[in-house]
């Protein structure tokens, strides 16, 4: 009983801060997405105006910025509660196979990547693309990990097996381990400790994504494994 009320408590809480940011974010987007546009176009006239190699530079380093700042607001977009979810009939456990097929084949992949136990039909309902970007998040934050570590030395294990009336998906790595005073954090909006390069959006949306899928996400750790936990309500 405690433990479900100590759960219910979480939800709300996480529930609470995403309306508060949401607000935020409607205003912020619809500020932006005019300017960002306008200066998109600029930026395509200008590359056709001027075609020397030094303009062309300048132009290059300010379509870099432009780009990481649309797809900031993009990823700031992905927080309204009224995105449109595109479910379907889906076997995850396939799907989560093809994820992995492709990260192997990512040229210089910076861990030991290693497939687990990968079942097929888990038959989940689901918007597929939303999930493949929650799948992205995680394994961005194992990639991370793997800054100024010997090469090789941080493996990653996937894996996609039935739990019960859920479908589960499992990653498991040893990049180093969360201290419990970051873990208490992970799914809040904006908090990181990577530094001002990263927005610390990853996990909280990952979360919402997960949550309005009817399914639940769960971190562990303990120095050096970290393990990310996902559940599914299968379908018949």
């Amino acid at each position: 009983m405690a433990e479900r009320l100590r759960v219910s408590r979480q939800e709300q809480l996480f529930r609470t801060k995403f309306e508060t940011l949401e607000l935020f974010v409607r205003v912020i987007a619809h500020e932006l997405n005019g300017p960002l546009t306008g200066m998109n176009l600029t930026l395509q006239a200008l590359r056709q105006k001027f075609g020397g190699v030094t303009e062309q530079k300048l132009l290059s380093s300010l379509e870099k910025d432009l780009a990481a700042a649309t797809a900031l607001l993009e990823e700031l977009k992905s927080l309204n509660r009224y995105e449109v979810f595109r479910m379907r009939r889906t076997d995850l456990g396939r799907e989560f196979h093809q994820f992995a097929d492709q990260l192997l084949a990512t040229p210089q992949l910076p861990v030991v990547l290693e497939l687990g136990p990968c079942e097929e039909g888990l038959m989940v309902s689901c918007d597929i693309s939303r999930l493949r970007r929650v799948w992205h998040n995680i394994v961005r934050n194992v990639f991370d990990q793997t800054v100024g570590k010997i090469p090789g030395s941080v493996r990653l294990v996937l894996s996609a097996q039935r739990v019960g009336r859920n479908a589960r998906v499992r990653f498991l790595d040893n990049g180093g381990g969360i201290a419990r005073n970051h873990l208490l954090r992970v799914f809040d909006p904006f908090y990181t400790t990577k530094g001002s390069g990263n927005r610390g959006l990853g996990l909280f949306i990952a979360r919402k994504i997960v949550v309005e899928h009817g399914g639940n996400i769960r971190i562990m750790s303990k120095r050096p494994y970290t393990r990310v936990t996902i559940d599914l309500p299968l379908i018949t």
